[in-house]
């Protein structure tokens, strides 16, 4: 019956490794998860970068349409001074 108890040895000496390699296993696959993580935050801040100056572009059409507005008024305006005589052409 001794005999048969160190038998057993072996395969509990290959269960512990397995587990201890099951640990490791684990261990380094949140490592690599970590390290991916940490490696996505880079490229998310350039990213939400390029989206802010995608908006400020896009509102330049609007920012454009508006100093038309107020330079047909300011010209609008200096006609009307002109023709009043407020205001002398060339001076």
């Amino acid at each position: 019956m001794n005999s048969d108890l160190w038998a057993l040895v072996p395969i509990a000496g290959m269960a512990t490794g397995a587990l201890f390699m099951l640990g490791v296993y684990k261990l380094m696959s949140r490592f690599l998860d970590l390290k991916a993580r940490r490696e996505a935050v880079g490229p998310t801040e350039e990213l939400r970068e390029l989206q802010r100056d995608v908006d400020e572009l896009r509102a330049l059409p609007q920012r454009v349409a508006e100093l038309e507005e107020r330079l047909d008024f300011a010209e609008r305006l200096l006609a009307r001074g002109a023709e009043r005589g407020v205001i002398q052409p060339g001076s």
